[in-house]
């Protein structure tokens, strides 16, 4: 069982560290490669491989915009930090 040590600096070392960006880079680059130019599919490739799921409707309307503005890394990025994918229920 682990022990319970989120603190804010974790928390902010995790989204800014240069591994994540490495990775959340490399993640998109691999949904980029599986799915083509379709951002919705892209995004709903993403959940998958990272949550096990498929987006919600909501999550997929709210994704969109901003992938299309800042590119799929921003969003492989966020679901790294998500706390669906950090910890397990």
């Amino acid at each position: 069982r682990r022990r319970q040590s989120t603190t804010p600096l974790q928390a902010l070392n995790l989204f800014n560290s240069r591994f994540t960006l490495a990775q959340a880079e490399a993640f998109a680059s691999r949904v980029k490669e599986e799915m083509g130019d379709d951002i919705t599919n892209q995004i709903t490739r993403a959940y998958l491989l990272a949550l096990s799921r498929g987006p919600t409707a909501e999550e997929l309307r709210d994704t969109l915009p901003t992938v299309q503005k800042h590119g799929l890394t921003v969003l492989c990025r966020a679901l790294f930090n998500s706390n669906e994918f950090l910890f397990l229920p």
